[in-house]
């Protein structure tokens, strides 16, 4: 899987989740998006995508190679700053909320004029987060991929 589709995936999984607002808002917002468990199906998706190129490599060892060079924090300082440059406190709080009772997330967010103003943005700043989920994956990449090389040639008994 190329790394611009997981970096799609990665959008689209928070495009709820979630200008100026504040940067503690926003990563209120990151942690009540659930990050933590969209990050596990980024590294799944990536170690998949490696997994084609590494056949001879079991898929844990890739796995703990991505987890190893994606960084989690670093993800979501990216995700915080994004929020925080492209929303205000009032619209970060509404994704908050929505984030917070996903059962009612539609209606929170399309209730309301500013709802569905917002809903809007968040499209238009899906863009924002797709190129930087990109980056930080591409940026990734080859060290990622020097890791797995040594595997493959440790595999190999070269």
């Amino acid at each position: 899987m190329k790394l611009e589709k997981i970096a799609v995936a990665v959008a689209f999984a928070v495009a709820l989740a979630g200008c100026g607002g504040s940067k503690d808002k926003a990563r209120e917002l990151v942690e009540a998006s659930g990050l933590t468990k969209h990050y596990g199906a980024v590294v799944d998706m990536a170690a998949a995508g490696y997994a084609t190129r590494y056949p001879m490599l079991e898929r844990e060892q890739i796995r703990n190679v991505v987890r190893d060079n994606l960084d989690q924090k670093e993800l979501a300082s990216d995700m915080v700053d994004i929020y925080a440059d492209h929303f205000d406190n009032n619209e970060l709080e509404l994704m908050i909320r929505a984030n917070q009772h996903p059962e009612q997330a539609m209606a929170i967010i399309l209730g309301s004029k500013e709802g569905r103003a917002l809903a809007e943005k968040v499209m238009k700043v899906q863009t924002d987060i797709a190129k930087e989920m990109q980056k930080s994956m591409a940026d990734s990449d080859h060290s990622i991929v020097d890791a797995l090389d040594d595997l493959k040639d440790d595999a190999k008994g070269v």
